[in-house]
């Protein structure tokens, strides 16, 4: 695959767009909800989502509150969400693009706040959280998520693999995903100087009805493949998906693909 240092560009984000939202965004709500469960905004709550994305979170939580600012550096993902939000009628949700290490708010200006699995990608995560937790009034709660360490041989971690011995053979190890114990997730929100910080678990289900489905919703919407396959001429990019997609029947089977992934969610509170 691509450096994870694609993780840090947002026109890497804007070439998968489409295929995250229509993909992976129906499976992230359900996260979402989760952490929405945890935050327990008031009715009246003035609500951050800080690399929202097409708006998966936001969108669920606007129902529920006062006011949602969705925040991406995605020019792309602002602009689905902006059109989202208008063709929903959701007045409350305002979409902005903007850096997360450096949010356009003022100190306490928000009730609540979330950043699910984009925060734990920034150059700077500990700048980012601080700046979560600057911008939430005294008493507010910040959630943030990350992934649990995949199992070897789940389904991501054997395309990794396949990817990598197509590539340019067996590669390094794979990418290690940040605050991915609860202890890294305690940690990191106490040096922000968060309180009352608890971490939970949190496993659904993803699935694809055969390996070729399972390739196609990576080439769409993974950020750390679709750019490169963008890259790559048509005839070069079709002798790897055939490489790719053999190895994962070969592994993997021809029935459907389902596992389980475990999200992290770190809450913590602003102290007085």
């Amino acid at each position: 695959m691509t450096s994870p240092a694609a993780f840090h560009q947002p026109t890497a984000w804007d070439s998968v767009e489409a295929g995250y939202t229509d993909l992976f965004a129906p499976v992230l709500a359900r996260y979402a909800r989760a952490a929405v469960g945890l935050a327990r905004p008031d009715r009246d709550a003035r609500v951050l989502d800080v690399a929202a994305g097409p708006g998966t979170l936001a969108f669920l939580v606007a129902a529920e509150v006062g006011h949602v600012s969705a925040l991406d550096f995605s020019p792309v993902m602002i602009e689905r969400l902006r059109a989202e939000a208008k063709g929903r009628g959701l007045g409350n949700v305002e979409a902005v693009v903007g850096d997360g290490q450096a949010l356009p708010y003022a100190d306490a200006e928000f009730d609540a706040a979330f950043s699910m699995f984009g925060l734990i990608f920034f150059p700077d995560r500990a700048l980012g959280l601080r700046e979560l937790r600057r911008v939430l009034r005294p008493g507010g709660r910040a959630v943030i998520g990350s992934w649990a360490p995949l199992d070897p041989g789940t389904p991501p971690v054997v395309l990794s693999e396949c990817l990598r011995a197509a590539l340019a053979g067996p590669g390094g190890p794979p990418l290690e995903l940040p605050l991915a114990t609860p202890e890294a997730m305690h940690d990191a929100l106490a040096e922000a100087g968060f309180e009352r910080i608890e971490v939970s678990r949190v496993a659904h289900e993803f699935f694809a009805a055969d390996v070729d489905a399972f390739w196609a919703v990576h080439a769409r919407a993974n950020v750390l493949l679709a750019p490169l396959l963008n890259g790559m001429a048509a005839d070069a990019r079709e002798r790897l998906a055939v490489r790719v997609v053999g190895d994962l029947r070969d592994r993997l089977g021809g029935g459907e693909i389902r596992y389980q992934q475990t999200a992290l969610l770190g809450l913590g509170v602003r102290g007085a």
